[in-house]
Parts: C-alpha cells; sequence; structure tokens
C-alpha cells in the first residue's frame, strides 16, 4: 500500500475556493479503482491548515492517479494558493496491522 500525505497552509482569502477545489479533487480520486481511501482535514490548532491523507493499493495506482487532468489542474491551483507546503510525501508501507 502506497500513503501520501502532505500539509498546505492557504491565505485566509483563498479559503473558499481551496476547499471548494480539495473537495471537487477528493471526490474524484475516490472513484479510482486504485484509491482505497482520499480525505484532506483542517487542523483544528492552526486555521486555514490543510492535511491530506490517501491511501492507494500500489505505486501503478498513484502514476495513474497522477497523471490526471484534473490531479495536475487541481496541484497547480493548490501551489498558487499556498503560503506554505509541505509537499507531497509518498510512504510505501510494507505491512499493516490494525490494533
Amino acid at each position: 500500500m502506497i500513503i501520501i500525505t502532505g500539509t498546505v497552509v492557504i491565505g485566509r482569502e483563498n479559503r473558499d475556493a481551496f476547499i471548494a477545489a480539495a473537495t471537487h479533487h477528493v471526490t474524484l480520486s475516490r472513484t479510482e479503482a486504485g484509491c482505497i481511501s482520499h480525505a484532506f482535514h483542517e487542523d483544528v490548532m492552526s486555521p486555514d491548515t490543510f492535511v491530506f491523507v490517501e491511501r492507494w493499493r500500489d505505486m501503478a495506482a498513484v502514476h495513474e492517479h497522477f497523471a490526471k487532468d484534473y490531479s495536475r489542474e487541481t496541484a497547480a491551483m493548490i501551489r498558487k494558493m499556498a503560503v506554505t507546503s509541505s509537499g507531497v510525501e509518498i510512504h510505501d508501507v510494507a505491512s499493516t496491522r490494525v490494533v
């Protein structure tokens, strides 16, 4: 499984546009065959700081996702709205245990 994370701080003036774009992106991503889960959350202790957490079947699914027009367009839009960003972190998970 592949886990993708990323944190972005959005300027207050771009908040509504960011939430609309991110919601649209997540909705489309969830329809992809290789998507296990995809979400974004706001850090309640740091307003306008959003964290994306995605789980994908494998790297082939990630490559397919990144090749989608909507994925590239959303990433470009978020870069323009971001005050700061951690970038995209890709984690290759060998095993998972539910405790």
